[in-house]
């Protein structure tokens, strides 16, 4: 089948199994093949889904083959948005629908940084519990996370497209400003409140211990296991590409709890509805303003972008 129609993709992780999405068709790329399913728009334009762990069964996330997967996306050629669970490592600020920046009243890191040696939990300064956080009590219910960084603790995933030559990417913008901007809008119209910074991606496909989380936690927000080198390679791809995270729980070792992967099912079920509203909104607001097949990208809002050249200025 052809894409013309198409305005967004969507790679899905935990809930988002091809077994649920409909009928399936196929793309064959040099990497292996992908399945993905189509959904049709108010406005008459298509969605495509792709499931991130597609397989016989749900395949782990050091195995995934990442390069199928965005070679498919950029066959297909729209603008993609990327769904991750993702555990909160340490109290982030809320930007509430209102507002047009953070809010100054969510203390820095810092001040959570530092663990008990008795029960293993994160000290909570009276700042913690200030409802411009988001934070280790209430990501329930602010669960929508948008990374505009990430760091890579990957060790053995083949993160590039350019493995018989020097290409440097440039990654000053991993997640497309223009997309993450939309996406923001969405969630602004919708009245959720979400936050947003750095993703820091581990190898899995077991959890992280706690030394590890207090180690990460100086540096980044979130942690998963498949948001890296998926984004790598879109940025490699050209591709306008942006995540959206849902936070299921507190990262590994922060309670006296032992971390499931019920809770992180149990979290992306809570918000499933709400999602699939938030990807029909963002493909309209695309269908509104990316640039057509037959468009110059510098026509409309997209010309801030720099993601179609991500790579075109680093081959040596």
């Amino acid at each position: 089948m052809g894409f013309k129609k198409v305005i967004l993709t969507v790679i899905g992780g935990v809930g988002y199994e091809n077994s649920g999405l409909g009928k399936l068709f196929k793309i064959k790329t040099d990497y292996g093949t992908v399945s993905y399913s189509v959904f049709q728009t108010i406005n008459s334009s298509e969605i495509v889904f792709i499931s991130r762990h597609q397989g016989k069964k749900h395949v782990p996330p050091h195995e995934i083959n990442f390069r199928a997967l965005i070679k498919a996306a950029q066959e297909i050629g729209a603008p993609v948005l990327s769904m991750n669970s993702v555990g909160l490592m340490r109290p982030v600020l809320r930007i509430a629908p209102s507002d047009s920046q953070n809010s100054p009243n969510c203390p820095v890191n810092s001040e959570y940084s530092k663990k008990s040696e008795h029960s293993g939990d994160l000290e909570h300064s009276d700042a913690a519990e200030k409802s411009d956080c988001v934070n280790f009590e209430n990501f329930s219910v602010y669960p929508f996370f948008i990374p505009n960084d990430f760091i890579d603790f990957t060790k053995n995933r083949v993160n590039t497209f350019y493995s018989r030559r020097t290409v440097h990417t440039d990654m000053s913008d991993p997640y497309c400003l223009s997309v993450r901007n939309i996406l923001k809008n969405v969630l602004s119209r919708r009245n959720l409140s979400f936050s947003e910074g750095t993703y820091l991606c581990t190898e899995g496909p077991r959890f992280e211990t706690k030394a590890e989380i207090q180690m990460f936690a100086n540096y980044a927000d979130v942690v998963g296991m498949t948001g890296v080198p998926e984004v790598v390679l879109a940025k490699e791809a050209g591709l306008c590409y942006a995540s959206l995270c849902v936070i299921t729980n507190p990262a590994a070792g922060l309670n006296q709890n032992m971390l499931t992967a019920d809770e992180i099912k149990t979290g992306i079920s809570q918000a499933q509805q709400e999602i699939f509203t938030i990807i029909s909104e963002l493909a309209d607001l695309l269908y509104e303003i990316y640039p057509k097949k037959n468009e110059p990208a510098d026509s409309n809002s997209f010309k801030v972008c720099r993601c179609k050249n991500a790579a075109a200025y680093g081959h040596l």
